[in-house]
């Protein structure tokens, strides 16, 4: 399947970083079972998390980009963008899904979820994965 890990899935994974987070538990065992992607929307908001939000150092934020660019695809960020949700930055997420043909969103936004399924991609909790 196709995934989509939405910036906050990947925030939490990067910030736990042990076996016994779900978020950095489903992304491992995800890379292996999955085709994941990422796109430069995704990562450019998940750097901007992480300096603005955590003020981690450059450096830091990097190498964990350099490993979700290692074993993550990278995929289209979408040019047209349809008002779906009440933030557009969750808009951009699910154009990018649908430009990508994800399969599943992976995410903990409750904007996200309300939808539950947006144009045949799921959309689910982290902690549904494992319901697969």
């Amino acid at each position: 399947m196709k995934m989509l890990f939405d910036t906050n899935v990947l925030i939490s994974a990067f910030i736990s970083f042990k076996k016994s987070s779900i978020c950095y538990e489903i992304i491992d065992h995800a890379i292996e079972e999955h085709e994941l992607y990422y796109t430069t929307f995704i990562i450019g908001e998940f750097k901007r998390v992480f300096k603005e939000d955590f003020h981690y150092p450059e450096s830091v934020i990097d190498e964990f980009a350099k490993f979700i660019t290692r074993f993550f695809t990278k995929g289209n960020t979408a040019n047209t963008v349809e008002e779906i949700s009440r933030d557009s930055k969750d808009d951009q997420v699910l154009a990018d899904a649908v430009t990508n043909d994800i399969d599943i969103i992976v995410t903990g936004d409750k904007d996200l979820l309300e939808l539950q399924n947006y144009r045949g991609i799921k959309i689910i909790l982290p902690r549904d994965y494992w319901k697969l």
